[in-house]
């Protein structure tokens, strides 16, 4: 059971840096994203719609990941 709970954390900070470093290419912070994504900022002149569809991707990712995650400390906690 830690073995699977041990791999998916790895899962999840692959993931993490994964999306630091899309963050880092296109040139915007975490904070930039979430606000663009709320409609609470405009777009950056220099983001494209193909950039943040690659953190998209990666952010849904990581969301399956947690939801694996707590289904697993679920399991784990009612055994």
């Amino acid at each position: 059971m830690f073995d699977k709970i041990d791999i998916i954390i790895r899962d999840i900070e692959d993931i993490q840096q994964e999306i630091k470093i899309l963050l880092g290419m296109h040139k915007i912070s975490l904070i930039d994203y979430i606000m663009i994504k709320r409609c609470s900022m405009d777009y950056p002149p220099h983001l494209q719609m193909w950039m943040l569809e690659q953190i998209d991707a990666e952010i849904d990712k990581l969301k399956s990941k947690i939801d694996e995650l707590n289904k697993v400390k679920k399991e784990f906690l009612i055994w």
